[in-house]
This record gives C-alpha cells, structure tokens and sequence, in this order.
C-alpha cells in the first residue's frame, strides 16, 4: 500500500469556520443544480427533439403526416438518449484519473473552479441553438455534460474534508436539499418566462434559449462560495514509486489502488451497488422529458412537472438525512410519511389512469389532500406503528427503502397515459431522488480514506457515469426494437432491484474500520517523520 501524506481533518476546525465552510460547500450543489433541472432535465431534452426532428422526417413524408412526425420525434429522442450514453463514458474513463491528478497536485478545488467554467460557457452556448442545428446541440450538450459530471466529482470529493464524520449524513443531505431549491429557484424563473413569453413579445424557442443562457451565468456566479471560504486540501503524492510527473503517478495510483480492491473490498461493493441502482435513477431523471414528449404530453406539463419535483425533493431530502440519526425524534414519522407516499400515490395514479378526466386543478387538490391526511396520520399514529421498524434503519436501509419506493416508478410509468399521472409520478420521484443520492453520497465517503477523496470519488464518479450509460443506452435500443417508449421506460426497472441486492450485501462498519485503519497508519507514519 503506498503511503500517503494525511490531511487535516475536519474535526479540529471551530464550530463557526466549520458551519461557514459546510455552507459554502453546499452552495456549490445550489449552483449546479441549475444545469442539472433547467438544462438537462427540463428545457434541453424536448428543445432538442423540436429542433431536430424535422430533419429526420421521412423523405416524401408531408409534413403534416402525424406517423411520420411521431416517427421522427421518435428518433430524435433515440440519438438524444444514445449522445448521453457517449457523453458519459468519456467522463467516466476521465473521472477516476483526473480524481487522482487533484489528490496528487493538491488541486481539487481548483479543477472544481476550472471545470465550472468550461461547463457554464458550454451552457450558456446553447442559446445559438435553431431549428436544424441539431449537430451543434448534441456537441454543446456532449461537451456540458462531461465536464459537468467532472465538476460533480470535484464538488464530492471535498466532503470529507469539509464535514466531520458522525455529521456526513447532515451535510451532505443539506447539499442535495439547497440544490433542489436552488436549481428549483430558477427553473421556476425560466419556466415562468417559457410560459408567459408570447405577453412580452419573444417566441417560446427565444425563451428556452435564454434559459441556457442564465443556466451558466448562474452556475459561475453562485460557486463563488466555495471558492471564498472552502481551502484547498493539501496535496497527497505518492511516497513510493513515484514517476516524477503528476500526470504518471495518477495512472500508478490508479494502479494500485484497483490491485488493492480487495482491501477496499466493502468500498467496491458499494461502487457496484450505486452503479447498478444508478442506471435507473440516472434514466429517469435524464429521460422523464424525453419520454413525457414521445407520448404526446403537454411540453408545459412536462416542465411543470420537473419545476414541482425539485420543491418537492427539498423537504424530503432533509427528512432523509434524519431517518439514520438515532437522536431524531421524529425519524419514526418522517419513515410513515415515506410509506403513506409510496403506497397511496400509484392508488391515486391507478384511479386517474381508469378515468382518464382528472383534471391538473384536481391533481393538485388530491396532492394536497394526500399529503396533509398522511402527516396528520404520521404523526398520531405512524410515528408509533413504525417505531420499531425505523430503529433497523441505518444509513444504508434507508437508502433501500428509498430504492424500493423508486422500483414501483418505471412500472407505473409503462402504464402511463394521463397528465395527471405524470404530476403524480413527479411528486413520488421528488420524495426520494435527493434522499437516496445523499445518503449514497454519506456512505461512500465513511467507507473512503480522507487522503484519497478525488481518486475514490473519481471512482463513485466513473460509477455514477457508466450508471448513466447503460440506462439511457437500453432505454434507446428497446425503442429502436419495440418503437414503444412504454417498453422502453419498464427496462429500467432491472437495474433497481439488482442494486437493492448488491447494497443489502455492503457492510459499512467494516469498510469505515477500513477507511479509518487506513487513515491511523498515515497518522503514524506522519508523527515517525
């Protein structure tokens, strides 16, 4: 095992350094949320379906022919899905190496800042986006997307360095939670001016570019934070076997940290675990737009929808970071409200299915009815009925019983046919997208030696990367089969329930004894020197 020199450690810092810097830290998820919702999530997807899909009407085909729109709507949303598998492979090769570069040189928040950049101009770029520029869309969207995955891994592999350990699960749900809102903040913005464009004299597609355009404005400028108040971890090169260049040593420490997989056998299996239950997280929150407008759906519904989600994740994924915590009182109730969700939402999406004449203002009253009945029932009566239930619940539990609310989403969605049912599936996704994501994020930094943050969150990020492929590239091959989105959206099913297998098999205090033997050995050697 190459020795590595240590980092100081989060612990020692006084409790006002330590709560401005976990502040800052998270403002970063606040900024580039904004290209994850307004971007990639919402407005990009359909956007580019609209402006590409004339290009793939049939030869001889009018353009008033409607099988032949659906059809062409139809392959632009296949490419679209294929160019996003393509994009995340490159950044996954590229994460883990680039991961150990920023351990080697000391320089993980500044590639953090670099990366930013590239990513917001990329974004902001969009905004020259027409009709038949399909080509220069999948190459700006390509270029985003990599170094946006780059800026994710850099962002996570501060974690440990920024917050202590028995506050991991805190931080990093309060990252996920101010990203929701922040990239919710602003999706509202643009969703607002998308929608009431035609009142102040510009055209819809004016309107979406323009939303690209404040995406990178607002990415740059709201990283500041983190660039003010969080210091750079110092550098940890390797003591042995050094090759005399940064970028050669990435490789060897590459290397011999994939030897030594089996010391971080609990680490790996995690790594696995995310994977798989990523392939389906990743596909959903990529493709729901996609999917919504190759069925037909109302674009503003399918805006809506996502705008309500990351208001909906906020709470949620606070309550999340509190269900492991045995010194919340309340983790009882907030696990009763997960299940009443989780049970009652795919009742209330069966009944509008069969109907088919719930209109968005009764969505929306249901919703709320839902909602407040299974508070008011969590807190008299479920906070009791599932307190011993919620006792078993560690992190990684928790995140399962958010994985399996996650399954039943895909399955519903292959019956999907009304508006209302997509709202529904919105509001269901938002209860435990951020959750399961924090908590997933929180395990793998207590399973990670603080000394090797970018390399191993390379790692989670090659993981969370090639998570993305597979789903989007299935869902893309399915349609070309089947040429019904509906088969297309119940593939992604597979990959939940085989990453519930894989994480109930991690063990997390054997591989935090792991992390922390690790990290006692630097110490040692450090105190000899």
């Amino acid at each position: 095992m190459a020795t590595e020199i240590p980092l100081s450690a989060p612990e020692v810092q006084p409790a006002n350094q330590y709560n401005k810097r976990v502040l800052s830290w998270a403002w970063y998820d606040w900024a580039d949320h904004a290209y994850i919702t307004t971007t990639a999530s919402t407005f990009f997807p359909p956007y580019f379906i609209a402006i590409a899909a004339p290009s793939f009407i049939a030869a001889g085909a009018a353009a008033t022919d409607q099988t032949a729109q659906a059809l062409a709507r139809d392959t632009a949303s296949n490419i679209f899905a294929l160019s996003v598998s393509l994009a995340l492979f490159v950044a996954a090769v590229l994460a883990p190496i680039i991961g150990a570069f920023a351990d080697i040189t000391g320089r993980r928040k500044q590639l953090l800042v670099v990366t930013t950049v590239g990513a917001s101009v990329f974004s902001s770029l969009m905004f020259i986006l027409t009709t038949g520029m399909w080509q220069m869309g999948l190459l700006l969207y390509f270029l985003s997307q990599v170094t946006m995955n780059f800026c994710l891994g850099f962002s996570s592999s501060l974690l440990p360095h920024v917050a202590r350990q028995d506050d991991m699960n805190r931080v990093s749900s309060l990252g996920y939670a101010m990203g929701y809102v922040g990239g919710g903040v602003l999706l509202a913005l643009n969703t607002a001016l998308y929608l009431f464009s035609d009142k102040i004299g510009i055209d819809s597609g004016l309107a979406v570019r323009i939303a690209f355009l404040s995406v990178g404005i607002w990415w740059t400028l709201f990283t500041l934070p983190v660039m003010l108040n969080v210091p750079e971890p110092p550098p940890t090169p390797l003591a042995h076997n050094s090759r005399g260049s940064a970028v050669l040593d990435s490789f060897v420490r590459l290397r011999n940290t994939i030897r030594a997989a089996r010391q971080y056998q609990e680490l790996f299996k995690m790594l696995v675990a995310f994977w798989l239950y990523m392939e389906g997280i990743g596909a959903i929150i990529l493709l729901a737009t996609s999917y919504g407008a190759a069925l037909g759906l109302n674009t503003a519904i399918l805006i809506g929808t996502l705008l309500m989600t990351q208001f909906v994740a906020f709470p949620y994924a606070l309550i999340y970071g509190k269900i492991p915590a045995a010194d919340s009182k309340w983790r009882s109730a907030f696990v009763s409200m997960l299940i009443w969700t989780g049970v009652t939402f795919p009742l209330m999406g069966l009944y509008a299915n069969l109907s088919g004449k719930v209109s968005v203002a009764d969505t929306f009253i249901l919703i709320l009815a839902n909602q407040l009945l299974g508070a008011l029932l969590s807190f008299l009566i479920g906070r009791h009925l599932f307190a011993k239930f919620t006792l078993q619940l560690d992190t990684k539990k928790a995140v399962i019983l958010g994985l399996v609310i996650y399954t039943l989403i895909p399955v519903w969605g292959f019956f999907l046919k009304t508006q209302a049912e997509f709202f529904l599936i919105g509001w269901l996704v938002g209860t435990v997208q951020g959750g399961t994501q924090a908590l997933s994020r929180s395990i793998y930094a207590s399973l990670t030696p603080r000394a090797k943050s970018g390399e191993f969150f390379g790692l989670y990020g090659l993981s969370e990367k090639f998570a993305g492929i597979l789903g989007p590239l299935l869902y893309g091959i399915v349609g070309e089969i089947t040429h019904d989105p509906r088969a297309s959206i119940l593939s992604i099913s597979v990959f939940f329930v085989l990453g519930i297998y894989m994480l109930w098999r991690v063990d997390e205090q054997k591989g935090a004894q792991m992390a922390a033997t690790e990290e006692a050995q630097i110490e040692e050697l450090r105190a000899a020197d």
